[in-house]
């Protein structure tokens, strides 16, 4: 039975993709910091408080013990928090905003890595966010957390031959996150009215069926397809077998990459 460790189980997201992994016969295992409902009753849940590293270090340590070789490993885990600029922001909050986003996974991650299905093709994916394709004033942490996380992920793919890294953009989704900023309104910009319109609008949102559509998607495209990559589940065509857009990745190694806008990349290949 393949094996799935979901950092961050507790999350709407996470929640749902655990579900869905052991509706379709996977051995779920994940990380939350407090309780959770509605999770597969066969799951096992390890306490993990992602802005401690003591508590990271614990949370490796129980699931080398208990789970057996993974096969992929999910990162649903997040924070919005702190919201507001930069300069305003406590300083102590913003850094912790960076660990539970970046910091505290990658820990994990690297705590785990050893302990991976060496006779399979294994995945870690991560979840992208706003303020990758531009500005997201009043969300630094969440942010700049999220874009280390895309060049992470193009550095860990080139370093280890086995496994896929890449990270997936789902769009906006109806999850409890969204509670962050309706508790900031003064702090979190033009992003609050959008906030408020979207959760009164009939829009659903990405859904958590698509959403685990797309990493199942891209765990099966495999390495040379998806490593480094960071995809947008809405716009990118992986639907129906993805075949172009499989075409387009395998021919296109900057594709859908982190790169400054109009750089040769060949200039890049010369410094090495």
């Amino acid at each position: 039975m393949p094996e799935a460790i979901i950092i961050g189980i507790g999350s709407d997201i996470g929640r749902e993709l655990a579900l869905r992994f052991s509706a379709d016969r996977w051995s779920v295992a994940g990380t939350l910091r407090g309780r959770a409902a509605g999770l597969p009753p066969a799951a096992r849940l390890v306490a993990c408080d992602l802005a401690s590293n003591a508590s990271v270090e614990s949370a490796i340590q129980a699931l080398r013990a208990d789970a057996p070789a993974w096969d992929v490993i999910v990162v649903a885990a997040g924070t919005e928090e702190p919201v507001g600029e930069y300069w305003e922001c406590d300083g102590d909050a913003w850094e912790e905003g960076v660990r539970v986003n970046a910091l505290g996974p990658l820990r994990l991650v690297r705590g785990l890595y050893p302990s991976r299905n060496r006779g399979a093709h294994t995945a870690v994916a991560f979840f992208s966010g706003a303020g990758s394709n531009g500005p997201a004033p009043s969300y630094s942490a969440y942010s700049g957390a999220k874009v280390l996380l895309m060049k992470m992920c193009e550095l860990l793919d080139a370093e280890s031959p086995d496994t896929s890294f890449f990270i997936i953009g789902p769009g906006i989704v109806r999850t409890k996150i969204h509670e962050q900023t309706l508790r900031a309104p003064a702090r979190s910009g033009a992003n609050y009215r959008k906030v408020v319109d979207f959760l009164a609008s009939p829009d659903p949102g990405t859904s958590h069926d698509d959403i685990y559509g797309c990493l199942r998607w891209c765990m099966a495209a495999g390495k040379r397809a998806v490593g480094g990559r960071n995809l947008a589940l809405v716009h990118d065509a992986w639907r129906d077998g993805g075949a172009e857009l499989l075409r387009r990745l395998e021919a296109d190694p900057n594709l859908y990459k982190l790169r400054r806008a109009g750089n040769d990349p060949r200039m890049d290949s010369a410094k090495k």
